[in-house]
């Protein structure tokens, strides 16, 4: 990932250059998107059986993201699913039934609930790293919603590529308890 690992290797991000090593990053993934997400489905469901998780917040994958349609589709089945919504600044979770919304991504338009209520969380993510930390878009959507959230089933869902040494961190952002690829689960609580 060329210049990206070029700063890391020459030592610890400063909290100056925290906001430029995040957008360098970005435009690196990015450009590696989209992957394979065949396998993804398997993963998420062993997640949500391992967990016992009745409520689940999940989203509707852009088309470079890892897909989640069918994962939604399986959990609609047998579970509350809770879909994010932009609210102004806020992002809220509610069910179904999902129209088209802001961005080009479906939103819901059903009950809404806490984030700190729902049983298990998958997040959407540029890249994760193994302390936790997760690279989002930038806009802090996620980051303003997890800050009060105390979910201890919490996991990024990334391409494989997508798990890094260091993802660069400032003191908002919140560590997930575990990553989800379409080729595994690392579980991360233990750490």
């Amino acid at each position: 990932m060329g210049q990206w690992h070029k700063s890391l290797h020459a030592g610890k991000i400063t909290a100056m250059e925290q906001p430029n090593a995040k957008q360098l990053l970005r435009r690196e993934l990015i450009a590696n998107r989209p992957q394979s997400s065949a396998g993804l489905l398997e993963q998420l469901k062993s997640v949500v059986v391992a967990s016992g998780a009745k409520t689940i917040a999940s989203y509707q994958a852009l088309d470079s993201e890892p897909d989640t349609t069918e994962f939604n589709a399986w959990a609609e089945l047998g579970h509350e699913v809770y879909y994010p919504l932009i609210k102004g600044a806020d992002l809220v979770f509610a069910k179904s039934p999902l129209v088209d919304g802001k961005f080009g991504i479906e939103e819901p338009t059903g009950p809404q609930r806490q984030l700190s209520e729902i049983d298990l969380v998958f997040v959407p993510a540029l890249a994760v790293d193994m302390e936790g930390l997760r690279l989002g878009k930038g806009k802090g959507f996620y980051d303003r919603a997890l800050k009060d959230a105390n979910n201890k089933n919490l996991y990024a869902v990334v391409f494989e590529s997508e798990i890094i040494l260091e993802v660069p961190s400032e003191a908002h952002d919140k560590k997930v308890t575990g990553i989800v690829t379409p080729a595994r689960v690392i579980e991360l609580s233990a750490r």
